[in-house]
């Protein structure tokens, strides 16, 4: 059985599943070069129809994630609308009309009133979208074939649970929470023999994802996107202080006393609504105990809900997916909470993965076996080199394209140099993350790569750490790994957050200085033998079995695809050695030594640090 699933919401994508096996994965923003695209991904489902031969005859279902098609905006209309919440109730109303901002005004009005809104608001919505999917598929060629809509946390949860449990026939929890989808923020599943059981549903106006969104777009940065900045700014603050802050987040939303499985606003208006309260209650709070006030309330209000479920049903096995969850410093906290026997977070587990959770919903539903569904990674994505002949063809009078005989060796010497790679190979991974095939790395143990990074290629933020890449294998020979992560293929995907351990000056240019934990993606030979060997020669030669992995783009922008978007930020940035499949490819009259950092001093992790 073939089964199309797509996003047509935030993060656009689509998933092809064959048989309960994901047989390919792509973001619409991959495709279209917009960074975070909203809405129907036209590109992707061509690209599929293109590449896997789809039409009605062979395609037997399409998926949608959710029960109602989101609201088509782009980027800038999402920052517009946080720009109108922050202004007064007064101001909004003045502004308002009934075709367009019915719904954001109903976050104001009383339940009775703001569920008529809604409900009128879906109703018109549905039929409207309903056709125009249909006429979108028409003109993707697909016209015909059957359409089945799932909600959007159940696609969550079925995304954690048929994708990561540990057994089958045992019971586990299932956990999901974001901002918001078909009229909820969160719910608690009891997930068994293949079949997921609703036990809690939070609805929208209590959310938690909505909060950091918020408090993000205070901070003077993007909403839905840069969150993870919010969160790598926190351990920079006083925790003291900090303490101080979370305290008056506790005071908007706590979990339900008549259900401490849902979560409860203690607040007048909806949590979409609150910019207002937000500014007047930290008006003259510095930005870093913001932060840190919101990450520590985070953390303390999702792992009081996680045990809480724990200790009621007795059930000590989790899995986790929805756009909090990509908060890695929760994962480690939840991680280490005490009788937790198994814990996992779905990779890249924001609204990108939705259709994950769809095609296999859809795969159980039609008769599928649950033993057929296998989930072996994110590298889903199209080849990198389909368009080297392209690429020589557009930029042969630019860059110079040298023939490898062993690529990764070759990597891994240029590594040891000093060299900072870019590098773009095999299938590109799915997701938020980059995983190792569309990746620039750098020796770790160099902390001034920070700077040379920061400065010619991705320029981000000062204050955000890089990650590291360790051989799988040698893990724990860098950080300290909670008894309760899946074995043996631990952290393969960059979701967990992790204490270091007295070797961390190897890998100081990628740990967080302010709290030296490190976000790792732990590579291992049956996910990614290229990567693996790379990490490997790099080890051999250095002694050191870990790289920094950074995602391959310039800030803003989204990860590169195939060789023609890897030229274009070779050629747009200060890097010199970029390895594209087989070929090592510079840059004209670049100097042979490429892009590189100074030696590392010799002194401890204390000398390396960043002012």
């Amino acid at each position: 059985m073939l089964i199309l699933g797509i996003n047509e919401g935030f993060e656009a994508s689509v998933v092809l599943c064959r048989d309960g096996k994901i047989l390919f994965a792509v973001q619409e923003e991959r495709l279209t070069r917009e960074k975070g695209a909203i809405g129907f991904p036209s590109q992707a489902v061509l690209h599929c129809v293109k590449h896997f031969g789809l039409n009605a005859r062979n395609l037997n279902h399409v998926c949608l994630s959710n029960l109602r098609s989101p609201k088509a905006e782009t980027r800038d209309e999402l920052l517009r609308e946080y720009a109108r919440r922050g202004r007064s109730g007064r101001e909004l109303l003045r502004e308002a009309d009934l075709s367009g901002s019915l719904a954001r005004l109903a976050g104001m009005f009383p339940g009775s009133v703001e569920n008529r809104i809604r409900e009128w608001q879906a109703a018109r919505r549905g039929e409207v979208n309903n056709r125009t999917v249909a006429e979108q598929l028409a003109r993707c060629g697909l016209d015909g074939v059957p359409v089945s809509r799932f909600h959007h946390h159940s696609n969550h949860a079925a995304s954690a649970y048929y994708g990561l449990r540990q057994n089958g026939h045992e019971p586990h929890l299932v956990f999901t929470l974001d901002g918001g989808g078909d009229d909820a923020c969160a719910h608690v599943y009891l997930a068994e023999n293949g079949a997921l059981r609703l036990l809690a549903a939070t609805p929208t106006g209590h959310s938690l994802g909505n909060i950091y969104a918020a408090v993000t777009h205070m901070l003077g940065m993007r909403p839905h996107e840069h969150e993870y900045k919010v969160m790598g700014l926190a351990p920079y603050a006083d925790p003291e202080q900090a303490d101080l802050q979370a305290k008056v987040f506790a005071r908007y939303l706590d979990l339900d006393p008549a259900d401490p499985l849902r979560f409860r606003r203690a607040i007048p208006e909806r949590t979409s609504a609150m910019l207002p309260r937000l500014l007047r209650d930290f008006r003259v709070v510095r930005f870093d105990l913001v932060a840190a006030g919101l990450q520590r309330f985070t953390e303390e209000l999702v792992l009081r809900w996680i045990a809480g479920a724990v200790e009621n049903t007795g059930v000590r096995k989790v899995l986790a997916a929805g756009g909090v969850f990509m908060n890695v410093k929760a994962n480690q906290r939840i991680a280490s909470l005490p009788g937790l026997e198994y814990f996992d977070v779905f990779p890249s587990c924001g609204d990108e993965t939705l259709p994950f959770g769809a095609v296999w919903q859809c795969h159980v539903r039609q008769g599928g076996a649950l033993t057929d569904i296998r989930f072996d990674g994110l590298y889903l994505g199209p080849e990198a080199g389909t368009d080297l002949s392209e690429a020589r063809a557009r930029y042969g009078e630019v860059v110079e394209f040298h023939e490898l005989d062993d690529p990764e060796l070759r990597t891994a010497e240029l590594l040891a140099q000093g060299h900072i790679v870019a590098r773009c190979s095999g299938r590109m991974e799915f997701g938020a993350r980059a995983l190792g095939n569309r990746s620039i790395l750098a020796d770790p143990s160099n902390q001034s790569v920070v700077q040379t990074i920061n400065r010619l290629i991705k320029q981000r933020d000062f204050w955000m750490p890089f990650a590291p890449a360790v051989l799988g294998e040698r893990a724990c020979e860098y950080v300290h790994v909670p008894a309760s992560l899946p074995q043996p293929r631990i952290s393969p995907h960059m979701m967990h957050a992790f204490h270091t351990t007295e070797r961390r000056a190897e890998l100081a240019a990628a740990v967080h200085p302010a709290d030296q934990t490190a976000r790792v993606q732990m590579v291992w030979k049956e996910l990614n033998p290229s990567f693996h060997r790379l990490i490997e020669a790099f080890g051999r030669l250095t002694g050191r079995w870990v790289l920094l992995n950074t995602s391959f783009n310039l800030h803003g922008s989204p990860i590169v695809g195939g060789a023609c978007d890897a030229i274009e930020v070779l050629l747009k940035s200060g890097l010199d050695d970029l390895v594209v499949d087989r070929w090592l490819i510079r840059k004209r009259g670049s100097r042979e030594t490429g892009v590189h950092a100074s030696a590392p001093s010799s002194g401890g992790l204390q000398d390396q640090r960043q002012d």
